[in-house]
C-alpha cells in the first residue's frame, strides 16, 4: 500500500506582521537619526585688508622701481616709541619700508610723532593714530623723523642714504589716497606718498658727505598702529 503526503504551503502571516513591522521600524529609525544630525555651520571669513605696495623714482637720474612680490618685495611696517613717565606725554614714530631678502636695495619712509599719555594705554589710540595721518598732509623733513618726514634709501653696494632737514636743496613731500582699514591682525593706514629730495651718506674714513638726488618719487604703502 502507497500511502502520499501532500504538503500545503500557506502564507505565514505572523512572518509577514514581523517583516512589514521591522521596515516600518527601520523607516523611522533613519528618520529619527536622520533629524537628529548636527549640521556644521561654517562661520563667515573674517575681512583681511587688501594691502599694496609699490615705488618708483629716479635716483641720481637712474630709474628704480620695486614692485610687491617681484624679487621679494614688501611693505615692512615698523614703529618707534618714545616713552616718557607722566604728566609728559610719549611719542610714536611710524614706518614703511618697501624691502626684500634677495636685494639690497630698499626705500624707507618715516613720519612722527603722534603725542599720547603712554601712562594711560600701551599705544596710540586708533582716533589718535587716523588724526594724525590725516593731519600732516605735507609735513617738513625731520631728522629721524622726530617732527616730521624723512626718507631712507639703500643702494646696490648696501650703503645707507638719508634724508635732512638742513638740506640747502629743494625737498617736498605730500601724502594722498590716505585710507584706514583694520582686520584681525590690525590697524593700517594705507598712503600714497610723493616727493622729491636728497638724501645723504658720511663716508665712514674721510667724514665726507655725499648726496644722492631723488626725484619724482612715488612711494605707495601703508603704516600699522
Amino acid at each position: 500500500m502507497v500511502v502520499e503526503f501532500v504538503f500545503t504551503t500557506q502564507p505565514n502571516y505572523r512572518t509577514m506582521k514581523i517583516t512589514k513591522f521591522g521596515i516600518a521600524a527601520i523607516l523611522l529609525t533613519g528618520l529619527t537619526l536622520g533629524s537628529c544630525i548636527e549640521h556644521e555651520i561654517i562661520p563667515a571669513p573674517e575681512p583681511v585688508v587688501d594691502l599694496e605696495c609699490h615705488f618708483q623714482g629716479f635716483v641720481n637720474g637712474t630709474d628704480v622701481e620695486l614692485t610687491q612680490n617681484v624679487n621679494g618685495y614688501n611693505c615692512n611696517p615698523t614703529k618707534e616709541k618714545i616713552i616718557l613717565p607722566a604728566p609728559q606725554l610719549s611719542s610714536a614714530i611710524y614706518y614703511s619700508e618697501m624691502s626684500s631678502g634677495q636685494t639690497a636695495v630698499y626705500v624707507k619712509v618715516g613720519l612722527g610723532s603722534v603725542l599720547w599719555d603712554a601712562a594711560s594705554v600701551s599705544d596710540p589710540t586708533l582716533t589718535l593714530f587716523n588724526d594724525f595721518f590725516m593731519n600732516n598732509l605735507t609735513p617738513a623733513y625731520s631728522n629721524n623723523a622726530v617732527a616730521g618726514f624723512e626718507v631712507e634709501y639703500r643702494d646696490p653696494m648696501g650703503k645707507i642714504w638719508t634724508s635732512h632737514d638742513n638740506s640747502v636743496n629743494a625737498q617736498n613731500v605730500t601724502f594722498s589716497s590716505i585710507k584706514q582699514e583694520s582686520d584681525s591682525n590690525g590697524d593700517y593706514s594705507m598712503f600714497t606718498c610723493n616727493f622729491n629730495c636728497y638724501v645723504y651718506n658720511q663716508d665712514v674714513v674721510t667724514l665726507e658727505w655725499d648726496s644722492l638726488n631723488i626725484q619724482n618719487a612715488v612711494y605707495k604703502g601703508w603704516f600699522k598702529r
